[in-house]
């Protein structure tokens, strides 16, 4: 515990000495020069410079006898103190901010010598993230970027999608290259407004970040779990622009096979309220059984007859133990949606102790309604959620 107590006081501004000094007088009471400096383990004199210092500062005070002894001042008191040396140190640098630029510029200049490329290698996600914001408050005319998912999604949650958008509105041309899908959908359309956007999954874990056709960061994602802290990603950097122009012929070529992101956008968007409806149905679908002893599990797999796990929006279990595959197809108003119905009741093959119920919106076609039949699947039309519910109810416990 001492040890994170002399951490967080050297916070505000306590050296390593001064804090122990603290905790030790804090803990033991008053106490003289010499006792300290053997429980800190430096020498007296030492001790006793150390002791004005902190008496100076206001953080202990001595006591009246001989040998003269003291005593820690209260914690709320001192970390006042040091609280107000802290920002009377930051009123300082501000002050000498100007005085310092100007004397700057009067600095006499070396002739330049010819420019080092520099390289350097960048170890953890957060310090990663921290040089692309970087790279993207600074670029003038370009910036170009592969992401992963995950970068794109902390890129949102850390503020570096609005240094994109900002950069975009000083001029810069922006363009992007990342996974477009329901995790990304919010962030991919904030960027899709002011930035080149392209969709592409070709590169799930690689990064790539080039900046003014100088600056270069390409980095390898390693462990692909969510989150900034991480150590394992791993970058590196460089202002070689060879390297640049090697990199951007190849991010060219990446961007040209990308798909456009606002069809993408629109795709996922509607995906992604499809996923909702799927979702309020079968939920619907469980209130509905509730109360005659049904289990629902959602999603949920079973196994078929071959060994193969068949996935489904729900199954449902009866109290008899009798198991149930429930699928929900819905498509857009007037489009079919025979092809995804017969995928789905195509599973009833391999499916020996189960049912199926396959609830579609819109109905189907009066063919894919003859072969859901033919293959013993319950077809129920999904336009009601509530008649759909309804319907299930009665199909599962007619076939129970």
């Amino acid at each position: 515990m001492d040890e994170r107590l002399v951490e967080l006081l050297g916070i505000y501004g306590l050296n390593e000495r001064e804090a122990r000094t603290f905790v030790f007088l804090t803990k033991n009471g008053a106490c003289g020069a010499g006792d300290l400096a053997k429980a800190v383990g430096i020498r007296r004199m030492e001790a006793y410079r150390l002791l004005k210092r902190l008496l100076d500062r206001g953080i202990v005070v001595s006591t009246a006898g001989k040998p003269i002894k003291y005593q820690a001042e209260t914690l709320d008191g001192v970390l006042s103190l040091l609280t107000d040396e802290q920002k009377g140190f930051v009123r300082r640098m501000e002050g000498a901010r100007s005085e310092l630029a100007g004397l700057w510029k009067q600095l006499p200049r070396a002739p330049k010598e010819s420019f080092e490329q520099r390289f350097r290698i960048i170890q953890g996600r957060e310090q990663i993230y921290n040089s692309m914001g970087k790279m993207a408050e600074l670029a003038s005319s370009s910036l170009e970027l592969v992401l992963t998912r995950n970068d794109v999604i902390q890129a949102h949650v850390l503020g570096i999608a609005d240094k994109l958008v900002e950069a975009a509105r000083r001029g810069v041309k922006v363009r992007v290259v990342a996974p477009v899908d329901g995790s990304t959908l919010e962030a991919m359309e904030r960027l899709a407004k002011s930035t080149d956007l392209r969709h592409s999954d070709d590169a799930p874990r690689s990064r790539l970040v080039i900046a003014d056709g100088v600056q270069t960061l390409v980095s390898l994602v390693l462990d692909d779990s969510k989150g900034v802290k991480n150590e394992r990603d791993v970058a590196i950097w460089t202002d070689s622009k060879d390297y640049a122009e090697t990199m951007e012929g190849l991010y060219r070529v990446s961007f040209e096979r990308a798909e456009a992101a606002a069809g993408r956008l629109a795709q996922v968007r509607g995906q992604v309220k499809f996923e909702e409806r799927i979702a309020a149905m079968v939920a619907v679908v469980r209130n509905a059984l509730a109360d005659d002893g049904w289990s629902v599990e959602a999603p949920g797999t079973i196994r078929g007859g071959s060994g193969s796990d068949f996935e489904f929006a729900a199954v449902l279990t009866g109290p008899d133990g009798r198991k149930f595959g429930l699928d929900v197809v819905f498509g857009q108003r007037g489009s079919p949606v025979a092809e995804r119905i017969t995928a789905s009741a195509l599973k009833k093959l391999d499916l020996r102790d189960a049912g199926l119920v396959v609830i579609a919106s819109p109905a189907p076609d009066e063919q894919t309604k003859a072969l859901a039949t033919l293959l013993g699947v319950s077809l129920v039309d999904g336009t009601d959620a509530v008649d759909a519910a309804a319907a299930v109810r009665s199909s599962v416990e007619g076939d129970a």
